[in-house]
């Protein structure tokens, strides 16, 4: 055993004198992080690979423990002096960014991604670690002391040794309620057996989970990230959750595992990566939770009727192809448009073999270093044919929503359909954001709050009326969100006299010009009998539905 520990040590020393930069992150208070960078003589500085304005915002909080150097949103730069190794005290924050975070509390211990600290190759190779005065969670174990790692490693840093009982791995706040533990551990579990059994193919690996109770202004809330540590942020998390955020988490949870079966970097180079690999893990997602009984089929059949309309509302008659990644990106169509595309495309498919195969055999494809056409894995399989629904509305230079119509008259898997108040509520948030925007130069910051019946709107420099923070309450005299008339009522206004009367929380009114016609949007409603036989559900939940 001591020969084993001595060629382990080796190894390690021999990655040290191999890397010219070294990185490491260590926890140095039950608050704080403290990330070091030893650099050669030679190197000025370098870039971080994490970069742009949420990386700014969380490396403005790094504090230099010397005059050695400054990290900003971009660069790594060295001082005036010649400090072998630059130093950042990273103090622990919940707030949320862009991306991974860098330093979140989570019980006793602190969550930290390596990605927030790596940097280029500029001076060198790069060596990563952990490490700390306790146990370390990261790479799929638990380790004390110090851990070698890759640049985009998560980890859970504890101040003291954690005891093992060597099959548990996960760890949950102790501030969590032994109820909301149990429904995470239920899910987690859930999905890992029923895509371990339908996905056989995959090279599954099980994450450490870990779970903490934070708070920030607002009602409960959630927020993920997903990686070799699972982490999971409940807000404000009651002791008792509300149906709906109980969803959400469930949503969250099995989302973020059905990515564990998926390989995320194997899909970067296709024009539709993300739309491949988040819309995959929502229908892996949905497919689970509906097989599992965890959503009924109403509920399923609403989800994603839901996703459609979003789809198509932010697609605002354009084209798939036409939308910009920053279109996509903040309407979240990844998702929206994702689940949809995967549901209706596979419910459609050619040949033999289960819908989650098609996604087993497509992964197993890209492991084998070969390039499937995405259209072609999904609806034809292993068997030649000419693939129909991925094509037209991904493809097609029409609008989504002619194309959708199309795909729709062609399967029948879901009719046209009247919108439901939640689908209105976001044809009337999404005409409001343009009303808002052709005010303010093309920019608009604006928090939609629905369950409240209020909607926030930020001043910027550009606007010309909205000159002060406003909080709308009434549009055209109806609630702006929840009612029935508001939607028609903007169209009528903008169509009678070009602008909208807004109703804010201080009693007075605001009239914005219209310079846009809003119109509604068509809606559709899916034939879940039909889905649910086309994508080989369970016979239980078919027939639960048609009863």
């Amino acid at each position: 055993m001591n020969r084993l520990f001595i060629a382990a040590g080796l190894v390690l020393l021999a990655g040290h004198a191999a890397a010219q930069v070294q990185v490491d992150v260590r926890l140095v208070a039950p608050d704080a992080l403290q990330v070091s960078y030893t650099l050669p003589t030679h190197c000025a500085g370098l870039s971080f690979l994490k970069n742009g304005r949420g990386a700014g915002k969380i490396r403005a909080r790094w504090q230099p423990l010397a005059e050695c150097g400054v990290a900003g949103g971009d660069k790594l730069a060295r001082g005036a002096g010649s400090c072998p190794v630059l130093s950042f005290r990273v103090p622990a924050t919940s707030d949320k960014v862009a991306g991974y975070p860098g330093s979140f509390p989570t019980g006793t211990a602190l969550y930290a991604h390596m990605s927030n600290y790596a940097v280029g190759e500029e001076c060198g190779a790069v060596q990563y670690s952990y490490s700390g005065p306790g146990s370390i969670a990261t790479k799929l174990a638990w380790r004390h002391g110090s851990a070698v790692v890759d640049a985009d490693a998560p980890a859970l840093l504890f101040p003291t040794r954690q005891a093992s009982s060597g099959r548990e791995r996960d760890y949950f706040d102790p501030a969590l309620n032994a109820g909301t533990v149990a429904q995470i551990r239920q899910r987690v579990n859930g999905t890992e057996a029923a895509l371990r059994k339908a996905m056989p193919k995959a090279h599954y690996r099980r994450p450490i989970i870990a779970a903490t109770l934070a708070r920030e202004p607002g009602g409960p809330n959630i927020g993920g990230s997903a990686g070799d540590v699972m982490h999971f942020a409940l807000f404000n998390w009651p002791e008792t959750a509300a149906q709906e955020d109980a969803q959400q988490l469930d949503k969250l949870v099995t989302h973020e595992m059905a990515h564990r079966f998926q390989i995320r970097d194997a899909v970067d180079d296709y024009a539709d990566a993300r739309l491949i690999h988040e819309g995959g893990g929502e229908f892996l997602r949905w497919m689970v939770s509906l097989q599992m009984g965890w959503l009924t089929p109403e509920q399923a059949g609403k989800q994603l009727d839901d996703a459609l309309a979003t789809c198509l509302v932010a697609g605002d008659g354009r084209a798939w192809r036409d939308l910009t990644a920053a279109d996509i990106g903040a309407n979240r169509l990844e998702y929206a448009c994702g689940l949809p595309v995967y549901v209706y495309a596979l419910a459609a498919r050619q040949g033999k073999g289960s819908a989650i195969g098609r996604i087993d055999d497509f992964y197993k494809a890209l492991r084998a270093g070969r390039k499937p056409g995405f259209a072609q894995a999904m609806e034809c399989g292993a068997k030649p044919c000419q693939p129909g629904i991925l094509p037209a509305v991904l493809d097609e230079q029409a609008p989504m929503g002619e194309q959708w119509a199309a795909v729709f008259r062609t399967t029948g898997l879901a009719q046209a359909g009247a919108p439901s108040q939640a689908q209105l509520d976001g044809m009337g948030y999404r005409a409001l954001t343009k009303v808002v925007q052709d005010d303010c130069a093309g920019h608009s910051s604006m928090t939609p709050a629905m369950s409240q019946g209020r909607l926030l709107v930020d001043a910027l420099a550009a606007c010309k009326t909205v000159r002060a923070n406003i909080e709308v309450l009434r549009v055209e005299g109806w609630p702006v969100f929840g009612s029935l008339q508001t939607m028609p009522a903007m169209i009528a206004a903008c169509a009678a006299r070009q602008s909208i009367e807004l109703g804010l929380k201080d009693g007075s009114t605001l009239a914005l010009p219209c310079r846009r016609q809003p119109s509604l949007t068509q809606v559709y409603k899916a034939d879940m009998g039909k889905v649910m036989r086309a994508l080989g559900c369970p016979a239980r939940a078919e027939l639960a539905y048609r009863a």
